[in-house]
């Protein structure tokens, strides 16, 4: 995959991040509604310095095979950096799971436009990678999450209790919902 990939989505665009998104990113990870449920995004300034870094760089080594990518979501009309979505291993699933996972700006939430990310990655990484399943987790007090999954087409499968200690949703998506247009 090169830093040219791009999937365009109608409202959002999804792209490689790059370094200069960083004060962005650094800004949205200061939000208390993204890192309330993801506690793991309260990262440092170096922390975040060096997980971009390793995101940025992780685009030359994209597997199709092995999926693990996360990409910027840009607003298409605003072109402002509003979330991310992506596709990769979580320590807390089978090693063989696919999670996707995904976040956005409140000031851009409760507009479709995550729930447009999510469908548009996870039909293209079911169209050109090795993928014929994708899992979702969802924390049981997070109703807003678990709609997106439900619009995508996520099947909810069952409720676990995994190694953090935390009860979550767990949903599966095996085929894709639609086409989505690459440039």
């Amino acid at each position: 995959m090169n830093n040219g990939f791009t999937i365009n989505a109608g409202t959002v665009t999804l792209r490689p991040f790059t370094l200069e998104d960083k004060p962005v990113l650094a800004a949205l990870t200061r939000q208390p509604e993204i890192t309330d449920l993801l506690p793991d995004w309260k990262m440092t300034e170096q922390q975040l310095s060096e997980f971009l870094q390793f995101v940025v760089e992780s685009y030359e080594r994209f597997d199709p095979q092995d999926v693990r990518i996360m990409l910027a979501v840009v607003h298409q009309e605003s072109q402002q950096l509003v979330g991310w979505c992506g596709v990769f291993p979580n320590d807390m699933l089978d090693s063989s799971d696919r999670e996707v996972a995904y976040a956005i700006s409140r000031d851009y939430r409760n507009r479709g436009y995550i729930t447009t990310a999510v469908r548009a990655l996870t039909t293209y990484l079911f169209e050109h990678t090795s993928l014929t399943r994708i899992v979702g987790i969802v924390k049981t007090y997070n109703p807003a999450s678990r709609m997106v999954l439900e619009h995508t087409g996520f099947r909810y499968v069952n409720r676990r209790r995994l190694s953090d200690g935390e009860d979550y949703d767990y949903f599966e998506c095996i085929e894709p919902i639609d086409s989505v247009e690459l440039s």
